[in-house]
């Protein structure tokens, strides 16, 4: 039989309608008459990376800085319980039921409209319940019958499963390495919990100060003038300017002044081009607009606005929000003609360019009893969807006619019917206009103005049909609600600015190059290598490894903030620089080569220190903490890549 995992129960329960499973199984999953499909859902959370706590011996702050774990752990939710980590009874049974069910699977199907960071954790799930049989992946779109079943029959197995999952792990691993690192780091100077972050969150604030800052420095005030002629030819309406702007009022009033010597007069002019036009005026939603448009038009900030989004998927009324693209694949053409008779010009796009979830739509489903978050983010999308498939065909028509001799120039639309050619015709002119435009910048920065700007630069070419179209770490809107629920950004009826606290931030880590949005957009490029197979996971997490331990060092080394002092120790990396000793490390400031002061819940005296630079190992040592919270004793080496870890079990170390 075929396991459908479903992330919740209304899911769960859609799909179980659309493949004809309404039978119930003991446990109350989901079958048919014949039990080939049983179909069963768990909570999005039940698989969850380690926190930190977990490396550190169940403590909520880690001395030990730069903190690099050597592997990265996953696995069922977890409590701490007196520094130990346990999993609640409940999982325990959930997990057990899963397991049952998997050895008795054939194919263990993932039913989901997230990305590659759930993919990433399903594949955990499938380890933890032992999964040996082959896995795939169901990408939802909406939860109609006919999309579930052509999700269901198109499935995607194998290869392209495994990047998925690979390119989520270490999306997670990056994320957790960079939060664990700066947030603790500023913990030590500002106190615990001073500034809990990720990645993006440093990028975003880099672009929000800057664009701010930006807006703040007044520019002279440079005023030009333009005119403008309205007229008439056949009963139609037509706009007609010169191509000329001119920067002093007097110039711009002698033209108007002739141009109304010709007012209600006929001139000759001359169509000089014909072309039909398909005016498309809007485009469908997808994530990041959704969050932009409900900012400006219903005042919802991102978190309110995806989690109407995401009950509305739930309930079958829209496709889903998390996706990056709006288009829509070619296999709905034929359904969104029959409820839109307009869209039969919409511009579909071959399946192999959207892969996965499309722009975001209304179903046919009737919207009954919703919230008010959920009604008016539902009219936002219905009339966004509406106005998509709205298209106005027409005939545009080029103007030009010289008026004392000066030549101007316009446009006209026609009625897509109308019939005309290139060739001269009889331009009446009803009024004359001076109008006057200034290039001063705006004084204030709203949040939908910020939005647009971090999503176009991040998600640029994020289209692309290779790559995922969704994950967290382009999630734009999420990373603003961050920035304004830590106190970074104030938020003021829709306009926002950088509070003290945000540049406190940023003058520690402007000079690492954390805030460099060039380089945040490379590291996603590395992960994205990834996802196509082009690179193996254990190079791609080393590199970003590499690149994260100098800048995190160079910040608990910063003497301006943590008392210092020169040790009598050589450093045993360059051999010719002395180390220095700070509250979380003795580094040395020529090579960046360092010895964490805390590893594993204990503290390294002086003559472990000495050991390590003298002899690159120590004696044995206890009082090492492991990860269910008990002691051991271990020995510490410096290892071929000069950093401090455990002794391998076959070295002999003697006191």
């Amino acid at each position: 039989m075929n396991l459908v995992i479903a992330h919740s129960t209304q899911i769960a329960f859609a799909v179980s309608r659309a493949l004809n499973c309404t039978d119930r199984t003991e446990n109350g999953d989901y079958t048919n008459d014949t039990g080939s499909i049983v179909i069963t859902s768990v909570e999005p959370s039940l698989v969850e990376p380690a926190p930190y706590q977990y490396y550190a011996g169940g403590s909520d702050f880690i001395k030990t800085l730069p903190f690099i774990p050597t592997r990265y752990l996953y696995g069922i939710r977890a409590y701490n319980e007196n520094g130990k980590f346990k999993v609640s009874d409940e999982d325990k049974s959930t997990v057990i039921r899963l397991h049952a069910l998997v050895e008795q699977a054939a194919e263990v199907i993932f039913a989901s409209n997230n990305g590659s960071e759930a993919q990433a954790l399903f594949a955990i799930l499938c380890q933890a319940a032992k999964a040996g049989c082959r896995t795939s992946r169901m990408w939802l779109t909406t939860l109609s019958n006919r999309s579930i079943t052509y999700a269901y029959r198109n499935r995607e197995s194998g290869r392209n499963i495994t990047r998925i999952a690979r390119s989520g792990f270490v999306h997670h691993g990056m994320n957790f390495l960079f939060r664990a690192n700066v947030e603790q780091a500023f913990a030590q100077m500002y106190g615990k919990q001073s500034f809990p972050m990720e990645r993006m969150d440093i990028a975003a604030l880099w672009l929000l100060c800057n664009s701010y800052d930006n807006m703040k420095v007044k520019f002279p005030k440079k005023t030009r003038y333009g005119v403008g002629i309205s007229g008439k030819w056949d009963g139609k309406d037509a706009q007609l300017a010169p191509t000329e702007i001119w920067c002093k009022e007097s110039d711009a009033q002698k033209v108007y002044e002739n141009f109304m010597k010709m007012n209600g007069k006929t001139v000759t002019a001359e169509v000089v081009e014909v072309n039909p036009k398909v005016e498309w005026c809007h485009e469908l939603l997808n994530m990041a607009t959704l969050q932009e448009v409900s900012i400006e038009e219903l005042g919802f900030l991102p978190a309110r606005t995806m989690a109407a989004a995401d009950l509305l998927f739930e309930k079958g009324l829209i496709s889903s929000p998390r996706t990056s693209v709006s288009s829509l694949p070619h296999h709905l053409k034929r359904h969104v003609e029959r409820r839109f008779p307009e869209a039969k010009a919409f511009p579909f796009r071959p399946e192999e360019q959207i892969p996965y979830c499309h722009g975001i739509i209304t179903t046919e489903r009737t919207p009954l009893f919703l919230s008010d978050d959920e009604q008016r983010v539902y009219e936002l999308i219905s009339t966004r969807t509406e106005m998509a498939f709205d298209s106005a065909k027409c005939i545009e028509v080029g103007i030009m006619a010289n008026i004392e001799g000066i030549d101007i120039f316009g446009t006209a639309e026609l009625p897509d019917n109308a019939e005309c050619v290139p060739g001269s015709i009889a331009f009446t002119v009803s009024g004359v206009n001076i109008f006057s435009f200034s290039n001063r910048t705006p004084e204030t920065l709203t949040a939908v103005a910020f939005l647009h700007d971090l999503n176009e630069l991040v998600n640029t070419d994020g289209d692309t049909p290779s790559l995922l179209p969704v994950g967290s770490y382009r999630d734009c809107g999420a990373c603003l609600q961050r920035l304004i629920d830590n106190g970074l950004v104030k938020y003021l009826l829709g306009d926002i600015e950088p509070t003290e606290k945000a540049r406190v931030l940023l003058s520690h880590v402007g000079h690492l190059e954390l805030s460099d949005i060039g380089k945040y957009i490379s590291q996603i490029d590395e992960v994205d290598a990834l996802a196509e197979n082009r690179k193996p996971t254990k190079p791609v997490m080393r590199e970003y490894e590499n690149w994260i331990h100098p800048l995190i060092l160079s910040l608990i080394t910063d003497k301006k903030s943590f008392v210092s002092k020169v040790s009598g120790y050589t450093c045993p990396k360059c051999g010719n620089h002395g180390l220095t000793v700070f509250p979380a490390t003795v580094a040395c400031e020529c090579c960046g080569f360092s010895i964490p002061l805390h590893f594993h819940g204990y503290d390294l005296t002086d003559k472990d220190i000495e050991q390590l630079v003298r002899y690159k190992y120590t004696s044995p040592i206890y009082g090492f903490t492991n990860t269910r919270g008990r002691k051991f004793c271990e020995s510490l080496v410096i290892d071929n890549r000069f950093g401090v870890t455990f002794s391998a079990k076959a070295a002999k170390i003697y006191s």
